[in-house]
This record gives structure tokens, sequence and C-alpha cells, in this order.
């Protein structure tokens, strides 16, 4: 992968915050506030493939659905060619969605039971009017299934009657519809077997090839995001405590959490000694107040320091940047 250093990102995503308000059950109480995601920054350069995790509830699905507006943004910013896509509206947001499609964690409730392959694929050309004429989008939508791997005898089937991994094809046929930069791919392979996971990754290797897509990959399953990704980002408690090339995060990881994460790896060999860290303590509550470092009440190294203020991402050499006192200068 080249330096990212010198090019520009097509996707500015700057101080990323979503906050959920909680109705209390009490009458008269304020609702509380909970922290989904707070203060995130990321730039998404073209053609790679920028792996997200972190452990559940940690707010990566979040990060994704924010971006593409299924959730309201409570503040910051996603930039795409030069503008805030939370800024525009009716066509120009219309025009802009084209290039930034999503596919979903569960490859069956993301699928219209009602209607069969031919139109789930069909959908989002009719809904953009890319083609008019039923013959041509036909071959348009019979062109995209043989392209991850359907065929012309799936076409007038409905979603229960096709595999955990026919379903999720048929999910990345109908984000493929219409050409996009940008593919949000959340959990993607999760929900299905081990065997079949290996041939939708590589199904999602060929197809980024061929069409010059970026993804932005969230999961959390180390394995498969070291498989695919260019650079990684670590997320804990809606913040991104360390982000940097995919080889650097697992020859030399910075910030303690996302060293307990890695030590969680199996060791390649069974003669391999391999020391276990366990962050030990309660994982701080994402709602209410929040004050000092998330990972403070369970991090072997934390100071004083770490108890009052929140350690921002910082570079500390070559694109690696963690956010943790450790490893910042002031």
């Amino acid at each position: 992968m080249t330096n990212t250093d010198s090019r520009q990102p097509l996707m500015r995503i700057s101080h990323l915050t979503k906050e959920f308000k909680l109705k209390s059950k009490r009458f008269g109480q304020k609702p509380q506030i909970l922290h989904a995601l707070s203060d995130v920054s990321l730039d998404v350069y073209e053609g790679e493939t920028l792996g997200i995790i972190g452990e559940s509830g940690c707010g990566k699905s979040t990060l994704g659905r924010t971006i593409i507006q299924l959730h309201k943004a409570t503040s910051g910013t996603v930039e795409y060619q030069s503008k805030n896509i939370f800024d525009l509206k009716g066509a120009e947001l219309k025009n802009i969605k084209k290039d930034i499609q999503m596919v979903f964690q569960d490859p069956f409730s993301s699928l219209d039971p009602r209607n069969t392959c031919e139109d789930i694929i069909a959908e989002p050309i009719k809904v953009h009017n890319i083609i008019s004429d039923p013959k041509k989008r036909q071959e348009r939508v019979l062109s995209l299934m043989r392209e991850v791997g359907l065929d012309v005898q799936h076409m007038n089937r409905y979603p229960h009657e096709f595999s955990g991994g026919q379903r999720q094809r048929i999910n990345v046929a109908r984000a493929l519809a219409l050409n996009p930069k940008i593919i949000v791919c959340d959990e993607p392979v999760s929900a299905l077997d081990v065997s079949i996971q290996a041939q939708v990754l590589n199904l999602f290797n060929r197809l980024q090839k061929q069409h010059n897509l970026t993804y932005i990959f969230i999961s959390h399953d180390l394995g498969v995001i070291k498989h695919i990704s260019d650079r990684i980002a670590i997320m804990y408690l809606g913040r991104v405590v360390e982000l940097c090339e995919a080889g650097q995060i697992y020859a030399n990881p910075l910030h303690p959490y996302t060293r307990a994460l890695l030590s969680a790896i199996p060791p390649e060999s069974p003669f391999e000694k391999k020391e276990r860290i366990v962050l030990k303590g309660e994982i701080p509550s994402p709602i209410g107040e929040q004050i000092g470092c998330p990972l403070a009440g369970r991090c072997p190294n934390c100071m004083e320091r770490c108890t009052r203020e929140i350690p921002t991402l910082r570079d500390v050499g070559d694109g690696h940047q963690v956010a943790c006192f450790l490893h910042h200068n002031d």
C-alpha cells in the first residue's frame, strides 16, 4: 500500500459524535445520555480497506450506520468530494448516496422476504433511475449476480430459499448495483460458517481489485480484519484508541487495550508460548458524563492524569496514531 500521507482522502470523518437519549423510568427526571461515538476522526483513502475492530458495544456498527445516515450524527462531519454529506438534501444527497453503499451483518434480515433475488438487486437501479428499460435492467441484474457467484437459476428465488452465504452475495450484488466508490461492510461474514467466510472474503478482495472499491470493514474478528485490511483502527467505548497500517498494529501495538486485544489471538503453533494480557476491573458505563481515559480503571499503566483527562489520537511517527498519555510528549 502506498503512503497515505501523500494522498488526499476520499472520505474525511471529523470529530464524529453520536449520542442517544435514554428516557428515564421516573417521571420528571431528565433523560440520560449514552455516548455511542465520541470525537471519532478518520481519513479513508481510495482503493484501501480500513478495518474497524473492537469488542461488542464499542460503537463500530454505530460508526458505520452514522456514516451512511441511518443514524443522525449529534455533531461532527463526514466529507465526501469536499462536501459535508450531513448538509446535503434532496437530489444532491441522493446522488452522493449512490457512491456510498452498505453491506449489513445479518444477510437474512437485510433482505425483503417478499421480493425475489432479481427484485432485490434491481431495486436501487429503479430508485435511482439508472436503467429504465426492463430488459436491459434484467441483463444488468444477471451480470451482477454472476459477478458475485450466483446464476440465472437464482433470479426468481426468495431469500428463504438461499443459504447464508448466498444471501450475503445478494447483498453484495445489491451494493454493487449503483457502481459505488465506498462500501461500508458491517460484520459481513460474522453470521456465516468459517468455510463460507473465506469464500465471501475472497469475493470482497476480487471485487475491490476489479472495481477499485474502497471498504470500511467493521468486524470483531481479529483474523478477518488482519486478512483483509490495509489499515486498522482499534475502537474502545466509542473512541478510536489506535490507528496504523495493518502489519504495524500486529508487530508493534502501542495502546494497552490493543496489546490486550491482540494477546487473545491463539498462537499459530501449539508449542509457541504466548502471554495473555487480562484487563481486570469493570468496563466503564458509556452513560452519563465521561471523565478521563475510558480504559483508566482497567489499564495496568494507569497514571493519575489518565483519571482526569481524555487522551486524543496523535501521530507518534510513520502514520501510527495512538490515544494514550504513555506515548504523548506533553
